[in-house]
């Protein structure tokens, strides 16, 4: 039982991590990046800019080890079997789309050149990026609070 109370409290934290981190990135980090493309993207081309990479990269490793262990060893408690599932549904849709758009788009923007003009066409995919990317948040809401509520039940024999 014990397994079973630090993998999801384990998981529970690496989720308020990439909350955290999520917020922070939309707040300050996107609006500077993408204030004047394609110039401001120095801020996120290799060798200028900000690793986002470095801290993404392990932190989805991360959180994917501990809410796979949490369901592991959390399997025989029903209510939370159902609310772990919950939370790897959600952040699964989550990392698909960013697999699917986030990430292919950012590979994109870091490889335009820093001196090429600004163009209609990417004004609207760098607008499009940052509000679409606002709605991850919502989806990484429902894993850490699902995950939350898994962590609240404590009647270990249903």
């Amino acid at each position: 039982m014990v397994l079973a109370n630090i993998f999801l409290l384990l998981a529970v934290l690496c989720m308020a991590l990439s909350i955290g981190g999520g917020v922070y990135e939309g707040l300050v980090i996107n609006p500077q990046w993408s204030a004047s493309p394609p110039q401001s993207f120095a801020l996120i081309q290799e060798g200028t800019g900000i690793p986002l990479q470095k801290f993404w990269i392990p932190a989805h490793i991360v959180i994917s080890i501990f809410i796979l262990a949490a369901l592991y060893f959390n399997w025989h408690i029903s209510h939370r079997r159902t609310l772990i599932i919950a939370a790897i549904v959600s952040y699964g849709i989550m990392r698909a789309w960013s697999f699917a758009y986030f990430i292919p788009e950012m590979l994109s923007f870091q490889k335009v050149p820093l001196d090429s003009g600004l163009t209609d066409e990417l004004m609207i995919r760098v607008e499009r990026w940052k509000n679409l990317s606002w709605w991850r948040s919502p989806l990484d809401l429902i894993s850490f609070m699902s995950l939350v509520w898994a962590l609240t039940y404590t009647d270990f024999e249903s």
